[in-house]
C-alpha cells in the first residue's frame, strides 16, 4: 500500500491519527512514521494490527503472504 492509503486506514480507524496509535501500543509516533520510509519491524506490526490489515497488504515489498519478512533493516533478499 502506498503511504496516503496507510494514512487513510488510520484516519478511518477508532485511533484517526499515529500518536493514538502509538499511545494504546506503547511505541513512539517517530517510529510509525519512519516505518513508511524503511523497515521497522515493531512499528509494521503494531500498525497492523491497529488496522486489522495484513503485513503482506501494507507492505507487500517487505512481508510475504505467509508472514516471512523480505526486508531486513535495508537489507534486500535476493529472490
Amino acid at each position: 500500500m502506498h503511504e496516503a492509503d496507510i494514512l487513510a486506514a488510520v484516519r478511518k480507524s477508532k485511533f484517526r491519527f499515529l500518536p493514538a496509535i502509538a499511545e494504546q501500543y506503547r511505541v513512539s509516533d517517530v517510529s510509525l512514521r519512519a516505518a513508511f520510509r524503511r523497515p521497522q519491524l515493531r512499528a509494521e506490526r503494531v500498525l497492523s494490527k491497529a488496522l486489522g490489515i495484513p503485513l503482506h497488504e501494507l507492505w507487500p515489498e517487505r512481508w510475504s503472504s505467509n508472514g516471512e519478512r523480505l526486508v531486513r533493516r535495508g537489507l534486500r533478499r535476493a529472490a
